[in-house]
Protein backbone atom coordinates (compact mmCIF):
# COMPACT_ATOMS: atom_id res chain seq x y z
CA UNK A 1 0.00 0.00 0.00
CA UNK A 2 2.67 2.52 0.76
CA UNK A 3 4.06 2.50 -2.62
CA UNK A 4 0.74 2.32 -4.38
CA UNK A 5 -0.91 5.36 -3.10
CA UNK A 6 -2.43 6.53 -6.04
CA UNK A 7 -5.08 3.78 -5.85
CA UNK A 8 -5.77 4.41 -2.75
CA UNK A 9 -8.33 7.59 -4.09
CA UNK A 10 -10.77 7.28 -6.40
CA UNK A 11 -11.35 8.61 -9.39
CA UNK A 12 -12.56 11.96 -7.97
CA UNK A 13 -9.52 12.04 -5.55
CA UNK A 14 -11.51 10.98 -2.64
CA UNK A 15 -11.01 8.50 0.45
CA UNK A 16 -11.38 7.27 3.33
CA UNK A 17 -9.20 5.56 6.47
CA UNK A 18 -11.01 4.00 9.59
CA UNK A 19 -8.95 3.46 12.42
CA UNK A 20 -10.39 1.84 15.22
CA UNK A 21 -8.75 1.59 19.22
CA UNK A 22 -6.15 3.76 17.50
CA UNK A 23 -5.00 7.28 16.87
CA UNK A 24 -3.52 9.57 14.72
CA UNK A 25 -3.01 9.82 10.85
CA UNK A 26 0.48 8.70 9.97
CA UNK A 27 1.78 5.13 8.99
CA UNK A 28 4.68 5.80 11.55
CA UNK A 29 2.46 6.58 14.42
CA UNK A 30 -0.19 3.51 14.03
CA UNK A 31 3.50 1.13 13.78
CA UNK A 32 4.43 2.37 16.83
CA UNK A 33 0.62 1.84 18.50
CA UNK A 34 0.55 -1.54 17.30
CA UNK A 35 4.15 -2.16 18.86
CA UNK A 36 3.71 -1.02 21.89
CA UNK A 37 0.02 -3.44 22.18
CA UNK A 38 2.34 -6.13 21.02
CA UNK A 39 4.08 -5.68 24.73
CA UNK A 40 0.61 -6.57 26.52
CA UNK A 41 0.41 -10.48 25.16
CA UNK A 42 -0.57 -13.02 27.15
CA UNK A 43 1.11 -15.92 25.40
CA UNK A 44 4.72 -15.09 23.51
CA UNK A 45 5.86 -17.13 20.88
CA UNK A 46 8.65 -16.91 18.78
CA UNK A 47 5.81 -16.79 16.13
CA UNK A 48 3.61 -15.17 16.91
CA UNK A 49 1.05 -13.54 14.92
CA UNK A 50 1.94 -9.88 14.96
CA UNK A 51 -0.60 -8.55 12.61
CA UNK A 52 -3.00 -9.72 10.02
CA UNK A 53 -3.22 -8.37 6.12
CA UNK A 54 -6.92 -9.15 5.45
CA UNK A 55 -9.12 -8.08 2.43
CA UNK A 56 -12.74 -7.47 1.67
CA UNK A 57 -13.53 -7.79 -2.06
CA UNK A 58 -15.70 -6.60 -4.40
CA UNK A 59 -16.81 -7.74 -8.01
CA UNK A 60 -15.68 -5.58 -10.92
CA UNK A 61 -19.51 -5.92 -12.16
CA UNK A 62 -20.54 -3.82 -8.91
CA UNK A 63 -18.37 -1.36 -9.13
CA UNK A 64 -21.15 1.38 -10.73
CA UNK A 65 -22.97 0.65 -7.13
CA UNK A 66 -19.92 1.39 -5.26
CA UNK A 67 -19.42 4.43 -3.23
CA UNK A 68 -16.96 5.57 -0.72
CA UNK A 69 -19.55 5.55 1.91
CA UNK A 70 -20.61 2.34 1.75
CA UNK A 71 -17.14 0.84 1.43
CA UNK A 72 -16.56 2.79 4.44
CA UNK A 73 -19.68 1.04 6.38
CA UNK A 74 -18.55 -2.23 5.30
CA UNK A 75 -15.22 -1.99 6.89
CA UNK A 76 -16.84 -0.55 10.06
CA UNK A 77 -19.15 -3.03 10.30
CA UNK A 78 -16.38 -5.68 9.56
CA UNK A 79 -14.70 -5.07 12.89
CA UNK A 80 -17.59 -5.02 14.66
CA UNK A 81 -18.28 -8.43 13.45
CA UNK A 82 -14.56 -9.26 13.59
CA UNK A 83 -13.73 -8.57 17.03
CA UNK A 84 -14.36 -4.99 18.23
CA UNK A 85 -11.83 -5.15 21.05
CA UNK A 86 -9.07 -5.51 18.34
CA UNK A 87 -6.61 -2.47 16.60
CA UNK A 88 -7.82 -2.00 13.12
CA UNK A 89 -6.54 0.22 10.06
CA UNK A 90 -8.32 0.08 6.67
CA UNK A 91 -8.45 1.66 3.75
CA UNK A 92 -9.78 1.28 0.27
CA UNK A 93 -8.08 0.19 -3.17
CA UNK A 94 -9.39 1.25 -6.23
CA UNK A 95 -7.77 -1.34 -9.19
CA UNK A 96 -9.30 -0.45 -12.43
CA UNK A 97 -12.75 -1.03 -11.25
CA UNK A 98 -11.75 -3.93 -8.65
CA UNK A 99 -12.85 -2.51 -5.36
CA UNK A 100 -11.40 -3.93 -2.52
CA UNK A 101 -10.42 -3.08 1.47
CA UNK A 102 -7.04 -3.24 2.89
CA UNK A 103 -7.27 -4.13 6.74
CA UNK A 104 -4.33 -4.61 9.03
CA UNK A 105 -5.73 -6.25 12.41
CA UNK A 106 -3.82 -6.35 15.33
CA UNK A 107 -2.54 -9.66 16.45
CA UNK A 108 -3.78 -9.33 19.96
CA UNK A 109 -6.65 -7.18 21.38
CA UNK A 110 -5.82 -3.48 22.58
CA UNK A 111 -4.43 -3.52 26.06
CA UNK A 112 -5.83 -7.01 27.21
CA UNK A 113 -3.46 -9.03 25.52
CA UNK A 114 -6.08 -11.60 24.58
CA UNK A 115 -5.48 -13.33 21.26
CA UNK A 116 -7.31 -11.85 17.89
CA UNK A 117 -6.85 -15.59 16.14
CA UNK A 118 -9.60 -16.40 14.28
CA UNK A 119 -10.05 -20.57 13.69
CA UNK A 120 -11.35 -21.68 10.38
CA UNK A 121 -14.85 -21.93 12.14
CA UNK A 122 -14.66 -18.73 13.19
CA UNK A 123 -13.38 -17.65 9.68
CA UNK A 124 -16.19 -18.87 8.51
CA UNK A 125 -18.91 -17.09 10.63
CA UNK A 126 -17.25 -13.93 10.02
CA UNK A 127 -17.25 -13.80 6.25
CA UNK A 128 -20.91 -15.13 6.44
CA UNK A 129 -22.17 -12.22 8.91
CA UNK A 130 -20.36 -9.80 6.64
CA UNK A 131 -22.23 -11.03 3.60
CA UNK A 132 -25.15 -11.26 5.69
CA UNK A 133 -24.70 -7.41 6.38
CA UNK A 134 -24.02 -6.94 2.49
CA UNK A 135 -27.16 -8.58 1.23
CA UNK A 136 -29.80 -6.58 4.21
CA UNK A 137 -27.90 -3.04 3.81
CA UNK A 138 -26.84 -3.18 0.06
CA UNK A 139 -28.35 -5.65 -2.00
CA UNK A 140 -27.41 -3.87 -5.38
CA UNK A 141 -23.97 -5.57 -4.87
CA UNK A 142 -25.27 -8.64 -5.59
CA UNK A 143 -22.45 -9.64 -7.93
CA UNK A 144 -20.01 -9.70 -5.02
CA UNK A 145 -21.74 -12.46 -3.33
CA UNK A 146 -20.02 -15.90 -2.91
CA UNK A 147 -21.11 -19.45 -1.74
CA UNK A 148 -19.33 -19.48 1.56
CA UNK A 149 -18.45 -23.28 2.88
CA UNK A 150 -18.86 -25.21 -0.18
CA UNK A 151 -15.26 -25.69 -1.08
CA UNK A 152 -14.08 -29.12 -0.95
CA UNK A 153 -12.44 -30.57 1.96
CA UNK A 154 -9.55 -32.19 0.27
CA UNK A 155 -9.03 -28.18 -0.96
CA UNK A 156 -8.99 -26.42 2.63
CA UNK A 157 -6.31 -25.59 3.96
CA UNK A 158 -4.56 -26.97 7.37
CA UNK A 159 -4.33 -25.52 10.50
CA UNK A 160 -0.15 -24.89 9.55
CA UNK A 161 -1.60 -23.64 6.00
CA UNK A 162 -4.42 -21.23 7.37
CA UNK A 163 -1.95 -19.68 10.27
CA UNK A 164 0.94 -18.86 7.57
CA UNK A 165 -1.56 -16.93 5.12
CA UNK A 166 -2.79 -15.32 7.91
CA UNK A 167 0.32 -14.28 9.39
CA UNK A 168 2.17 -13.55 5.79
CA UNK A 169 -0.79 -12.39 3.77
CA UNK A 170 0.60 -14.89 1.47
CA UNK A 171 -0.56 -18.05 -0.54
CA UNK A 172 0.02 -21.19 0.88
CA UNK A 173 2.26 -23.20 -1.49
CA UNK A 174 -1.45 -25.41 -1.79
CA UNK A 175 -2.85 -22.21 -3.09
CA UNK A 176 -0.30 -22.05 -5.45
CA UNK A 177 -0.14 -25.31 -6.92
CA UNK A 178 -3.63 -25.25 -7.57
CA UNK A 179 -3.58 -22.13 -9.32
CA UNK A 180 -0.87 -23.59 -11.60
CA UNK A 181 -2.52 -26.54 -12.30
CA UNK A 182 -5.79 -24.50 -13.49
CA UNK A 183 -4.20 -23.08 -15.56
CA UNK A 184 -2.39 -25.95 -17.23
CA UNK A 185 -6.04 -27.55 -17.54
CA UNK A 186 -6.98 -24.69 -19.32
CA UNK A 187 -4.35 -24.66 -21.72
CA UNK A 188 -4.38 -28.56 -22.00
CA UNK A 189 -5.81 -30.00 -25.11
CA UNK A 190 -5.50 -33.31 -23.90
CA UNK A 191 -4.27 -35.62 -20.68
CA UNK A 192 -1.19 -35.75 -22.25
CA UNK A 193 -0.91 -32.40 -23.02
CA UNK A 194 -1.54 -31.48 -19.22
CA UNK A 195 1.32 -34.09 -18.12
CA UNK A 196 3.80 -31.84 -20.71
CA UNK A 197 2.17 -27.60 -19.42
CA UNK A 198 3.36 -29.04 -15.80
CA UNK A 199 6.67 -28.31 -16.38
CA UNK A 200 5.99 -24.71 -18.17
CA UNK A 201 3.95 -24.22 -14.66
CA UNK A 202 6.79 -24.32 -12.32
CA UNK A 203 5.80 -27.75 -11.31
CA UNK A 204 7.66 -31.15 -11.62
CA UNK A 205 5.43 -34.00 -12.02
CA UNK A 206 6.29 -37.37 -10.03
CA UNK A 207 5.17 -40.67 -10.93
CA UNK A 208 3.64 -43.87 -8.81
CA UNK A 209 2.23 -47.13 -10.05
CA UNK A 210 3.66 -46.15 -13.77
CA UNK A 211 1.58 -43.42 -13.71
CA UNK A 212 1.66 -39.62 -12.91
CA UNK A 213 0.27 -39.26 -9.31
CA UNK A 214 1.54 -35.56 -8.18
CA UNK A 215 3.71 -32.69 -8.44
CA UNK A 216 6.54 -31.37 -7.02
CA UNK A 217 6.41 -27.68 -5.44
CA UNK A 218 9.08 -26.23 -3.14
CA UNK A 219 10.52 -30.04 -2.23
CA UNK A 220 6.35 -30.41 -1.49
CA UNK A 221 4.81 -33.30 -2.53
CA UNK A 222 1.16 -32.69 -3.58
CA UNK A 223 -1.19 -35.53 -5.31
CA UNK A 224 -3.00 -34.46 -8.07
CA UNK A 225 -6.88 -36.26 -7.03
CA UNK A 226 -6.40 -35.06 -3.81
CA UNK A 227 -6.30 -31.13 -5.23
CA UNK A 228 -9.63 -32.45 -7.76
CA UNK A 229 -7.20 -33.17 -10.58
CA UNK A 230 -8.51 -36.47 -10.87
CA UNK A 231 -8.25 -39.33 -13.30
CA UNK A 232 -11.61 -38.68 -14.31
CA UNK A 233 -11.33 -35.07 -14.60
CA UNK A 234 -8.28 -35.67 -16.69
CA UNK A 235 -9.66 -37.94 -19.34
CA UNK A 236 -12.47 -35.43 -20.49
CA UNK A 237 -9.59 -33.31 -21.79
CA UNK A 238 -9.26 -36.71 -23.86
CA UNK A 239 -13.06 -36.70 -24.48
CA UNK A 240 -12.90 -33.15 -25.49
CA UNK A 241 -9.36 -33.34 -28.02
CA UNK A 242 -11.31 -36.86 -29.36
CA UNK A 243 -14.64 -34.32 -30.21
CA UNK A 244 -12.47 -31.38 -31.40
CA UNK A 245 -10.46 -34.36 -33.84
CA UNK A 246 -13.78 -35.64 -35.20
CA UNK A 247 -15.15 -32.44 -35.72
CA UNK A 248 -11.99 -31.33 -37.75
CA UNK A 249 -12.35 -34.50 -40.38
CA UNK A 250 -15.52 -34.21 -40.87
CA UNK A 251 -15.12 -29.95 -41.95
CA UNK A 252 -12.41 -31.82 -44.36
CA UNK A 253 -14.66 -33.96 -45.49
CA UNK A 254 -17.44 -31.72 -46.44
CA UNK A 255 -14.62 -29.32 -47.80
CA UNK A 256 -12.79 -32.54 -49.78
CA UNK A 257 -17.34 -32.85 -51.16
CA UNK A 258 -17.92 -29.05 -52.05
CA UNK A 259 -14.03 -29.15 -54.07
CA UNK A 260 -15.36 -32.36 -55.87
CA UNK A 261 -18.90 -31.13 -56.77
CA UNK A 262 -17.03 -27.68 -58.04
CA UNK A 263 -15.14 -29.89 -60.45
Amino acid sequence: MIYDKDRLFDEKGNSFIVTHNIKGDSIDAWVEQFKTNEENRQHKRVNSILASHEIISFHKDDATNITLEKLEDIARQYVRERNINGMYVAVPHFDKDHYHIHICASGIEYKTGSTMRLSKVDLQKLKKNIQLYQIQQYPELSKSLVNHGNEKKELALSDKEYNFKLRTGRATDKEQVIGRLKTCYKKAGSKDDFYELLNECGLTAYVRGGKVSGVVFNNKKFRLNRLGFTDERLQELNVLFNRDKDLRKLREKSKERIINRSR
